[in-house]
């Protein structure tokens, strides 16, 4: 999210509006998942992400939840996240995790079908 935001409304423009349509809205209408999650809404997960637009930093590896590399290490970035609601309770703050794996919930999913019939461009 955080490189998103830097690349996408820092770097190029994108308004703040469109964020979250690039971010959860578009992959949960292509998923099927659309309007239980990628929509703030009566009925919906409240599953949210805060984004801090005055943070400047250089990412790390520690900035990621991997072994022992990121591409992102080194990465300059405007803007990022600081805390992580899923389905209304607090589950990260400021680099802490304050979740479980216990807190995620399966979703059957299926490609949406009007995504599958769509041709493939080339160069994309």
């Amino acid at each position: 999210m955080g490189i998103g935001w830097s690349e996408g409304v820092v770097k190029r423009g994108m308004t703040v509006q469109r964020f979250p349509d690039i971010t959860a809205t578009n992959a949960a209408r292509i998923f099927g998942l659309y309007p239980k999650k990628g929509v703030i809404s009566p009925g919906s997960d409240a599953d949210l992400v805060f984004i801090d637009p005055s943070i400047r930093k250089t990412l790390s590896r520690e900035d990621f939840q991997v072994a022992d590399y990121s591409p992102w290490e080194g990465w300059e970035v405007s803007g990022w996240p600081v805390t992580t609601i899923l389905r209304g309770r607090v589950i990260a703050d400021h680099g802490k995790l304050l979740g479980s794996t216990s807190d995620g919930r399966w979703l059957p999913r299926k490609i949406d079908g009007a995504v599958l019939a769509r041709p493939i461009s080339e160069g994309r």
